[in-house]
């Protein structure tokens, strides 16, 4: 969140702050990725600290959007999804009937009608078809937006980065009047940077106590090994020759500093060193005396690397192309709604376009998991961060999930994920709505 924006998870540090505040209304084809590569500084900042609530209006009936052409992917977490009633799911077979009741579809398996279904629907409007995943346990389509706007410069270089531990770690972006940018075409991807905190598990190990770990572990171990597991963490990714050394130059300054953030691929190589630690090769060690702290501080971090990868292998991220903040110069929390410098929205927020591009993504990563994922917000996740995101704001969830079913077929009032609840609320409510700046009611 783009762990996104808000957000966007502060495009952190890594992008030089970007004058362009707009998006060209020609916009090729183009895809995106994330990491901490030197991009511009484009400083994404949404949290949420407003305590007001807005009385929800009276439901209005969802539009189903015009169908858009679209040219154009973690074992599993151990506490459940904040805002939902997850349970870890089971083997079933294939099912041969879809239910004729509005039905929270989120996990179901797909029957063999839907795959066919979903598989006409996205070559009709040219968009590609993943190869299937094997092996997930619950599914989400993250939905983020942007918190700046984002030039085609921009996208093209996430579009380039979209391999390992580089760019954004978004799997695409919809901007409002062009066609979606697939930055990491592979959805259900286990290598990429994480978008959102609950990717990055930040609630089984926070930050602070986990860069701790992360560093005592890079001391106890000896100088070749440490080289050894810099090359584990960018093999068979597609990288070039100068992008590994930029990397590995950066996560061994990070590892080797006294504090400051630590990036994707610094944790992968801890993760490496504890691997083979765990394995029982002791030859890692920097001296014996470092035996007891390695094997307690990677007991902790085995734990929590298995349920960061889950996580992120089973997640897919769509980043919508919207305004942030008026200046680089004021308030920067575009999730405080009596800031004065939030940029004024479009209205309504999202064009039919980004509501169009988002239903053929999503259908993209059921067929991909073979079953509906659960799609969830940004604002829903992050819900124990204390520096919360509020993404996507004025997002009409249940105009999305009326556009799904009809092209399903679904009865109507079927839902696939959360269950919207509007409002500014961090933890009562997973959509983030003010009237004033959303520019209506809730629906």
């Amino acid at each position: 969140s783009i762990n996104f924006m808000r957000k966007f998870r502060l495009f952190a540090g890594h992008i030089s702050t970007l004058s362009v505040l707009f998006l060209t209304t020609t916009i090729t084809v183009i895809s995106i990725d994330s990491s901490v590569l030197a991009l511009p500084d484009l400083q994404i900042s949404q949290r949420n600290n407003d305590p007001s609530i807005n009385t929800p209006a009276p439901v209005v009936p969802p539009q189903t959007a015009p169908e858009v052409q679209i040219p154009i992917f973690v074992p599993l977490p151990k506490r459940p999804l904040p805002g939902s009633t997850q349970t870890t799911p089971t083997p079933t077979p294939t099912p041969t009937t879809v239910p004729q009741i509005p039905t929270n579809h989120m996990g179901r398996v797909l029957t063999v009608g839907e795959k066919e279904k979903i598989s006409a629907y996205l070559r009709s409007r040219n968009i590609g078809i993943n190869t299937s995943v094997k092996d997930l346990g619950d599914t989400r389509f993250i939905l983020h937006d942007t918190s700046v706007m984002m030039p085609p410069s921009v996208l093209e270089r996430e579009r380039q980065l979209g391999r390992g531990p580089l760019g954004l770690g978004v799997n695409a972006f919809l901007p409002r009047t062009n066609a979606a940018v697939l930055a990491r075409p592979n959805f259900y991807e286990p290598r990429r940077p994480t978008t959102t905190e609950f990717e990055k598990a930040s609630d089984i190990l926070d930050r602070a106590d986990r860069e701790v770990l992360l560093r005592q572990v890079w001391r106890s171990t000896n100088s070749n090994a440490r080289l050894q597991a810099l090359d584990t963490a960018l093999a068979n990714l597609n990288l070039s020759s100068s992008e590994i050394a930029t990397e590995q130059k950066e996560a061994k300054s990070k590892l080797a500093a006294a504090s400051g953030r630590i990036f994707t691929t610094a944790t992968w190589a801890v993760e490496a060193i504890c691997t083979r630690y765990q394995s029982g090769d002791r030859s890692i060690l920097a001296s014996s005396s470092q035996a007891n702290r390695m094997s307690d501080d990677c007991g902790t971090l085995m734990n929590y690397f298995k349920i960061r990868n889950s996580r992120v292998k089973s997640s897919v991220a769509a980043e919508i192309i919207q305004v942030g903040a008026r200046s680089a110069r004021g308030n920067q929390n575009t999730c405080d709604a009596n800031n004065s410098n939030i940029a004024t929205l479009p209205n309504p927020a999202y064009s039919d376009n980004q509501y169009n591009y988002t239903v053929g993504l999503y259908l993209r990563a059921a067929l991909s998991a073979g079953k509906f994922p659960q799609t969830t917000t940004h604002f829903a996740l992050d819900t124990f961060d204390p520096e919360a995101h509020c993404d996507p704001r004025c997002f009409n969830l249940t105009k999305l999930y009326a556009s799904i079913s009809s092209v399903m077929g679904h009865t109507p009032g079927s839902t696939y994920g959360i269950t919207p609840s509007y409002g500014t609320r961090l933890g009562t409510h997973n959509i983030w709505w003010n009237d004033r700046i959303c520019h209506s009611a809730a629906p």
